[in-house]
């Protein structure tokens, strides 16, 4: 028997040839190491995406990595980006590094080829093969190389030129590459090859050009001394992948795999695949074993042998511990040479007296005293001088002097040009060093935060220092970045979006044709949780595993899902962090373009590209830091006071007065309706509660805050384990908050130093049970050796591990504790500019800026239309109010408003109508956006209606046209002759014969500004909706659970659906009163009996269901439309909100019937619960005549029981009611008298039907 030959797989697709490949580098790692194979490369087309993971993957499984990659090679050069019918656009090339040189090479190529040569695909050509080719092994691929074309269109004459031009660049490491994908007639058949002519036919052209480029591969092979090198160049794991694979090329192609035949009626018929759809010509591009390839090449030995010899020659080591960081060159070395160890003692001396000036600017009186209050005894000016000597004898040895400044110099440039940046952000407020130069803005020794949570001595690893920064300005910092350090050594980061178990079973239900409501039902029963997987979900959730099981379609969707689960679907940008190197990035790693920036981006994703030594700095653009430079700027200019926000006093009485009122709409963190009402009730009364807030209120710790409320107001005892732990937890009354706690706790009781008590939070945080178990231990000995009992250092140590898992970090929480004082401070003391610099920085977000506006009306803030001598391209704060800007006008672009600021700031305000038409820049401003302008509302200072304004707009327009005219060719008019201008003849508003209605107004209104301004549909209907008894939707979110309630709104917009199951019709209403909105469904029933009311801008009333378990959610249960409304509607209300309470209240009992251990004794109070009948008592007989006067509750009746009231009142025979008494608090409020309505004798019926209209009503009889 022969003896098998081993194999190493040389050429490898991963999911990171995007939309080609659907195996993953952990699967294929994952099935090499099961083939007992010694290594493995990985060949991505045209990118090294996922070259690190494979590397670090490899090396986990014991695995040699080979890394490379399957180029892309332009028919000519690189630089002609233009079809050749010749060619196609680019032939595929195997490139593998064999050293450092070579992945260097590769790291060139891979970035030239999208740098210089990309078209359609990154290419790269033979002049670049020839310059980067050191260390490189050459395989020349299959039938999509050069080699094939040339062999197809040449012969082997032609083919074997090719060969002997690529020989003299890779002279010892040449190899030709040899593929058999060939099937068995059996599979053909199995796999339904032979149901499709062209497919079957395709494949047998593919067969036999392989095989004869593969007879003349070998028979050259001999002639020209060039080696095999057998490869499968695998595409997918297992043999049956092929048809996810299928089904993945052509989410990419857009082409479905199958098309859905309709008969006559059209309802789906049967399936046919679709011959357009792309396809690989076999399905043999699997990950193959050694023996699979040994069956393959058994005539051929030496070419699988060969693999093994190129594996040996391939020792690529990543290095993961060198840095690649920019370097600092201090003022002092700008103009001259200097050599290494100068340049540092440099750049630490210039740090040091940056910190010396920041005592001096930074540490007046009123600080140092802050300082000494934490400090008591100690000279507070010495406590600074001291914490900065520690940080600076870490921070210089470890090297990170260069980093820091770095850091400040882009941060200083931005303050210096006027660019807001924050406070800080995360653990970096906690470095006095940082403060001192001005890279952030609290102080840290006031609250306590520690420099060892951002860089801690027992350490090596350098820390993050992420910057926010104005969202308007921060391309302005990125851009001096890229200006100072060089643009070829700045790059974005790359971010891969895969597939999530939603998604891919949208993609598999379009690409097989599924109906979307099909698709839809599957989707909708995943759960709503970002990393579930497709098994996780069918685990999950009942319904779709029942789907799943009774369901073929839907079962085959999931099971293709699961295979492309996770793939790779695009690439993105990382949204804020920039990677900046001190020489050229493609010395170190791969560059790519993006579509979505000029920048280059890096191929490697963030956690790699930080693995192998570049620095990622996070320039965050934060829209609150915007909101807070035009609130500063229109201060100034409203009031002629420069707000220095970075520097407030930290006891503003106003600004706490806010908080407590939970008016924090518009505050930064503070401002969802449970942080409103956390404020309420805790009171805040210190900046250092702020602080807390923002640290508790998340999944976790937001237990501990009915505890923490409590414990401030003493009705709850605050108790510490240890009396050690007062000082600590003193702040936030005996609770663990911030993760500083673990580490202070840790040093006072158990002798750990605050570094080693970073490393035990982060054991912690990681759940790292090894790491945990020998801190334990530790912790366990420090206390003993404090005398601390083994039974308190365990409780305290139980309770320091379970917090840490959601501790929060103290020194981001006081960082971002600022910004929220900050922001109510503005909002407290400078109302107006506050809301208006929202309202400016959200002009894009309708829904917001509607809350803004409601909370406008709520200051009592008036909301001022646009207008042309007013407005600005921001929102802008008046003594009246806030003027709405011209730039959040629909159809008014930047261009328009500029123009028209620009005309108004040089020749002044515009008087009317013509005058604007006649002054500003006809080129720029055309009729069409003067019309907008009108219908927006900027022209009513003028004082004429819109209507006259629109009706003029084109004569206005010609005239003025005319008159440029007329004067640039000295034309005299017959008004210029009288001195008059054509301005004159409009002076006097034109007759309008049809007026827009205040609706109509409103709603041209809406789709301008994005919602109504000067007033809603709904605003004539205040009024009687109150007598109503609508509820408005801003009260909704507070009621019961189960409650039904009446309501009315505008309907903004509706999504009609059609339900999976029923196939019937249901829609989704995007509704709005005026101050609030929300999405309500419409369901099946109720949407085909009343689609007729349910249109755009339709005012609806209606009858909801409000259910707050497990989440807030309304349903409508009738609804009518409110312009009608009239007593049968009303009536019909009435009964439908009876029917609706009626119905809930069953459920309910049905529900605790159901939960309820003893069923008769639960029936029996069901029983009993149920309200009694009111029965009528029968009335007095009466021998004589009587007056009754009817005694009525105005708190306990409703409009429509008084209308049904009126209907009994005129069928009663006679008459029956002298007078109807109002009362309110058991008083009269009003009569109603009812003139001659004596009746005689029993009064029993009409007595019954009015008792059962209105059960607690009385009856008063009196003797005429």
């Amino acid at each position: 028997m022969k003896e098998m030959q081993d194999f190493v797989p040389l050429h490898v697709h991963s999911q990171y040839s995007i939309l080609d490949a659907t195996a993953s580098v952990k699967g294929i790692v994952k099935k090499a190491k099961e083939f007992k194979m010694s290594s493995l490369a990985l060949t991505d087309h045209g990118n090294l995406f996922g070259a690190v993971e494979f590397y670090k993957e490899c090396k986990d499984a014991g695995i040699k990595p080979i890394i490379g990659c399957d180029f892309y090679e332009a028919p000519n050069s690189r630089l002609e980006k233009k079809a050749d019918n010749r060619y196609k656009a680019a032939f595929s090339i195997t490139l593998l590094a064999k050293n450092k040189a070579g992945y260097e090479n590769l790291v060139k190529l891979s970035s030239l080829g999208y740098t210089e040569g990309f078209y359609y695909y990154p290419r790269i050509d033979f002049e670049l093969l020839e310059t980067h080719n050191e260390g490189l092994i050459c395989l020349t691929g299959g039938l999509d190389s050069r080699f094939a074309q040339e062999f197809f269109s040449g012969g082997k004459e032609s083919l074997a030129l090719a060969l002997k031009r690529y020989q003299t660049l890779f002279p010892e490491d040449f190899y030709l590459e040899i593929q058999r994908h060939a099937m068995t007639d059996s599979l053909l058949v199995k796999e339904g090859m032979k149901e499709e002519a062209w497919l079957l036919q395709r494949y047998k052209d593919f067969e036999q050009k392989q095989t004869r480029f593969n007879e003349a591969l070998v028979s050259l092979s001999e002639e020209l001394k060039i080696p095999l090198a057998a490869t499968n160049a695998s595409h997918y794991l297992e043999r049956d992948d092929w048809k996810a694979h299928e089904i993945l090329l052509n989410v990419q192609s857009g082409e479905p795999c199958e098309i859905l035949e309709k008969d006559a009626f059209g309802n789906p018929k049967f399936r046919t695949p679709n011959p357009k759809r792309k396809v690989y010509p076999s399905h043999e591009y699997y990950f193959k074993s050694k023996e699979e390839m040994n069956l393959l090449f058994k005539d051929l030995p030496q070419a699988l042998s060969e693999t093994l010899k190129i594996a040996d020659k391939c020792h690529v080591e990543i290095d993961f511990k060198a840095k690649h960081y920019p370097v600092f060159i201090p003022p002092s070395l700008t103009e001259k040479e200097y050599g290494h160890e100068e340049r540092k003692a440099e750049v630490e001396k210039f740090l040091w007296e940056l910190c010396q000036k920041g005592i001096e600017e930074r540490y007046n009186s009123e600080r140092l005293a802050a300082v000494a209050k934490v400090y008591p005894g100690q000279d507070p000016l010495e406590v600074v001088k001291k914490r900065l000597e520690m940080e600076m004898s870490i921070i210089a040895p470890k090297g990170m002097c260069d980093y820091l400044l770095i850091v400040w110099d882009f941060i200083n440039w931005a303050k210096r040009n006027g660019i807001p940046v924050g406070p800080g952000r995360g653990s970096g407020a906690g470095s006095i060093v940082l403060y001192l130069i001005g890279v952030t803005d609290i102080e840290p020794l006031r609250f306590h935060l520690f420099f060892e949570r951002f860089i801690n001595p027992e350490r090596i690893s350098y820390p993050d220092i992420d910057v926010d920064i104005c969202m308007e300005r921060r391309g302005e910092v990125i851009q001096y970045t890229l200006e100072k350090y060089g643009k070829e050594n700045v790059a974005q980061i790359i971010t891969f979006g895969t597939m999530k178990a939603k998604m891919v079973i949208k993609d598999v239900g379009r690409v097989l044709s599924v109906p979307l409501a099909k698709v839809n039902e599957i989707a909708k029963l995943i759960p709503d949780d970002l990393n579930i997987t497709l098994d996780g979900a069918l685990e999950k959730d009942p319904d779709l595993k029942k789907l799943y099981e009774v369901d073929e379609e839907a079962k085959r969707i999931i099971d293709i899902g699961k295979r492309l689960e996770g793939s790779i679907r695009n690439t993105g940008i990382h949204a804020a962090g920039i990677i900046v190197s001190h020489e050229p990035l493609t010395e170190h790693i791969p560059i790519c373009l993006s579509k979505d920036s000029d920048m280059p981006v890096t191929q490697y994703s963030m956690k790699p590209v930080e693995q192998v030594g570049m620095l990622k700095i996070d320039f965050l653009g934060l829209k609150t830091l915007t909101a807070i430079q035009y609130c500063v700027e229109a201060i100034q200019q409203n009031q002629n006071v420069l707000i220095d926000w970075v520097n407030l006093p930290l006891d503003n009485k106003a600004t706490f007065d806010l908080l407590n009122q939970g008016k924090t709409l518009g505050i930064f963190q503070l401002e969802s309706g449970g942080m409103q009402d956390l404020s309420r009730q805790l009171h805040l009364d210190r900046f250092e509660e702020i602080i807390a807030v923002g640290a508790l209120y998340r999944p976790g710790p937001m237990d501990m805050i009915p505890s923490f409320i409590n414990r401030k107001h003493g009705k709850e005892p605050i108790e510490y384990d240890h009396d050690w732990m007062r000082t600590i937890l003193d702040e936030t009354y005996g609770i663990m908050v911030y993760q500083e706690q673990v580490m202070q706790i840790a040093s006072a009781l158990a002798k750990y130093s605050l570094g080693e008590g970073d490393v035990l939070r982060r054991a912690m945080g990681k759940k790292d049970h090894a790491e945990m178990a020998k801190q334990r231990e530790k912790f366990r000995q420090g206390a003993l050796e404090n005398g601390i009992s083994e039974e308190i250092a365990t409780r305290i140590f139980d309770k320091m591990e379970k917090f840490a898992s959601y501790g929060f970090n103290k020194s981001h929480a006081a960082a971002y504790g600022y910004l929220s004082y900050a922001t109510a401070f503005f909002k407290a003391n400078y109302p107006r500019e506050w809301m208006a610099s929202l309202l400016t920085c959200d002009s894009a977000d309708i829904t917001k800026v509607a809350k803004f506006i409601g909370e406008c009306e709520a200051m009592d803030i008036q909301m001022l239309p646009p207008d042309v001598n007013e407005a600005d391209s921001r929102f802008t704060a008046t003594p009246q109010g806030i003027r709405f800007s011209m730039s959040g006008i629909k159809g008014i672009g930047a261009g328009v408003v500029d123009a028209i600021l620009r005309e108004r700031k040089n020749k002044g305000p515009f008087t009317s109508l013509y005058q604007f038409i006649k002054r500003v820049d006809k080129k720029t401003v055309g009729k069409k956006a003067i019309e907008n302008l009108v219908d927006a509302g900027c022209f009513d200072f003028t004082k004429w209606s819109r209507d006259e304004l629109k009706e003029k707009i084109e004569e206005m327009y010609e005239s003025s046209l005319k008159e440029e005219k007329d004067v640039k060719h000295g034309v005299m008019t017959f008004f210029s002759l009288l001195g008059e201008s054509d301005e004159t003849r409009f002076l006097t508003p034109p007759k309008i014969t049809r007026r827009t209605s205040t609706l109509d107004r409103l709603f041209k209104e809406k789709e301008l500004l994005g919602f109504f301004l000067t007033g809603h549909p709904m605003d004539d209907y205040r009024e009687i909706l109150k007598r109503l008894s609508c509820v408005p939707f801003e009260s909704l979110k507070s009621l019961n659970h189960d409650s039904i309630v009446r309501t009315a709104f505008l309907i903004e917009d509706l999504d009609v659906k059609i339900a999976s199951k029923t196939q019937k019709k249901f829609a989704i209403l995007k509704a709005g009163d005026g101050r609030e909105h929300l999405e309500i469904p419409v369901w099946a029933d109720l949407y085909e009996e009343k689609q007729s009311h349910l249109k755009v801008n339709a005012l609806i009333y209606a009858v909801i269901h409000v259910e707050q378990q497990p989440a807030f959610r309304l349903s409508i249960k009738w609804l009518d439309d409110l312009m009608r409304a009239d007593e049968a509607m009303i009536l019909s209300c009435d009964e439908a909100f009876d029917r609706a309470k009626h119905q809930v209240e069953r459920f309910a009992k049905l529900r605790a019937l159901d939960k309820s251990e003893n069923k008769k004794e639960s029936a029996s109070s069901t029983k009993n619960d149920s309200p009694p009948k009111n029965k009528a008592k029968p009335g007095p007989s009466m021998s004589s005549k009587l007056k009754f006067n009817l005694l009525l509750d105005v708190d306990k009746i409703r409009f429509s029981e008084v209308l049904k009231l009126k209907e009994l009142i005129r069928e009663a025979p006679s008459g029956v009611l002298s007078r109807i008494d109002f009362l309110k608090n058991k008083q009269v409020m009003a009569h109603l008298h009812l003139h001659g309505n004596v009746f005689e004798g029993r009064m029993t019926e009409f007595e019954e039907r009015v008792k059962e209209l209105f059960p607690e009503c009385q009856f008063v009889a009196e003797k005429c």
